[in-house]
């Protein structure tokens, strides 16, 4: 085998998984949360419709429109809603907010890179 075409093995062996917007579609819930948070942190969800991305802990809400390249999930600018809730939600809510925009797939979750560390989500079901 050529030196070229080890290179090319080797380029696409790092390259990051695609996936398609349709795959993220439905309700993603945590499955880790990063470490000295409210456990109103475990309440939190991401949701995917087929334009829109939806985070919340179950007070506010988070939202605005996302595209998928590679393995990142593209969430441009976004809008949430601001209501008195309890101070631990407002806090979860906070986190989530820190890491809306910086979404990733690891295999079969999505990362979200908070404020307070990273916290991961796998689809409901």
């Amino acid at each position: 085998m050529s030196s070229l075409a080890l290179v090319v093995l080797a380029l696409a062996a790092c390259t990051a998984p695609t996936l398609s917007q349709e795959e993220l579609i439905g309700t993603w819930v945590v499955s880790q949360s990063p470490a000295d948070v409210p456990a109103e942190f475990g309440s939190a969800t991401i949701e995917f419709t087929d334009e829109h991305a939806f985070a919340g802990a179950g007070c506010n809400g988070a939202s605005g429109p996302y595209s998928v390249v590679g393995n990142r999930i593209r969430i441009d600018f976004w809008a949430a809603s601001e209501v008195g809730c309890d101070p631990n939600l407002h806090e979860v809510e906070d986190l989530l907010y820190s890491g809306f925009t910086g979404l990733s797939v690891d295999g079969e979750e999505i990362v979200m890179p908070t404020s307070a560390g990273e916290a991961r989500f796998i689809r409901e079901g």
